[in-house]
């Protein structure tokens, strides 16, 4: 009886051991951090997990790609799933450091218009604007070309460290109108313009690089006027700040979720990626954060827009689009050339 008793449990587990998903290791999530992910962790990465099985962990990054090449490279991937900017995921796909996307897995038909690229399924659309703290500087700049003005709006102000959204500040900030600044932005002149533009501002400058720091800056008093991600703002202000958002100076798209080159856990990432763009997991995520979807149904669900009025896309017709391909053909240039400028 024992005997039969000890054959019987070794076949349960072998079964069990056959069900579950074998994984090389826990499925890595990488993403960009703040609220986004904090909340994200709950509703798409652990719902996923405990839906499925499987174990996932999740880390942050601030967009260094040069990681990415490396690990791919060495063929030593430790991240499956990876948030990436439109640009970065483009030039990757590119250059052979993400998987094409598995469309028998992920079903594209439920993104907005171009919500998806071979190597790319639309996560959530994000933006930057113009805020500042009412309660230590009542008078903040209502636009870029304000922002300029350190006589009548004086202190520091804090924009991101690379070329990419404050290259298009500083053309905005000079009185280039939306609708030609990428023509006049792919220009030697237009270039020019830009960095001289900058260089009126930048001994009033503290430069950023995480999202995070903005806010900091303006919390802390270091920093009077801020350029920062919109998410973040409208988090801040939900637990208490009250910093105006400017609308009007909105710099906008949209996020990736794609899979790394190699990834040991493809397969599973291509199913994880599906879960996380389904309409009921973000519209549970959109209880609880300003979510901007690229899944069609809950972008356009009454509901949400309702529930949520800083979606970047109830905002489109008054910011600019950060065009894709204009960051594809001259990124590489443009942030060598500001990182330059910066070191000056």
């Amino acid at each position: 009886m024992k005997t039969i008793n000890i054959a019987r449990a070794g076949l349960i587990v072998a079964v069990l051991a056959a069900a579950a998903p074998a994984l090389a290791r826990d499925l890595m999530v990488v993403g960009f951090g703040g609220g986004f992910q904090d909340n994200a962790r709950k509703h798409l990465f652990q719902a996923y997990a405990a839906e499925k099985g499987v174990k996932v962990a999740d880390d942050v990054y601030n967009g260094e790609m040069a990681k990415v090449y490396s690990m791919v490279k060495a063929n030593d991937v430790t991240t499956d799933v990876i948030m990436v900017e439109a640009p970065e995921l483009v030039r990757g796909c590119e250059d052979g450091v993400f998987e094409k996307l598995d469309w028998s897995v992920i079903d594209q038909k439920k993104f907005i218009p171009n919500g998806t690229t071979a190597c790319g399924a639309g996560a959530v659309g994000w933006g930057v604007t113009l805020f500042h703290d009412p309660a230590r500087t009542p008078t903040g700049p209502a636009n870029y070309a304000d922002l300029w003005d350190v006589q009548k709006f004086p202190g520091k102000r804090t924009l991101r460290s690379g070329a990419k959204m404050t290259l298009e500040v500083a053309l905005l900030a000079d009185g280039v109108a939306a609708a030609d600044l990428y023509k006049v932005l792919a220009t030697p002149d237009g270039q020019k313009r830009a960095f001289d533009k900058l260089d009126k501002i930048k001994p009033h400058v503290l430069w950023w690089k995480s999202g995070a720091q903005p806010l900091q800056l303006i919390g802390s008093g270091e920093a009077a006027y801020a350029v920062g991600y919109v998410g973040r703002t409208i988090l801040a202000n939900k637990n208490g700040a009250k910093y105006p958002i400017q609308w009007n100076t909105l710099l906008f798209s949209f996020d990736y979720w794609a899979v790394v080159r190699n990834s040991p856990n493809k397969a599973e990432a291509m199913k994880l990626i599906n879960f996380m763009t389904d309409a009921k997991p973000l519209t549970n995520l959109a209880q609880d954060w300003a979510v901007s979807p690229a899944n069609a149904a809950v972008a356009n669900d009454p509901a949400v827009i309702a529930k949520n009025p800083g979606m970047v896309a109830n905002h489109a017709k008054e910011g600019l689009f950060i065009n894709t391909e204009f960051w594809v053909e001259h990124g590489a240039d443009l942030e060598a050339r500001f990182n330059a400028w910066l070191a000056k």
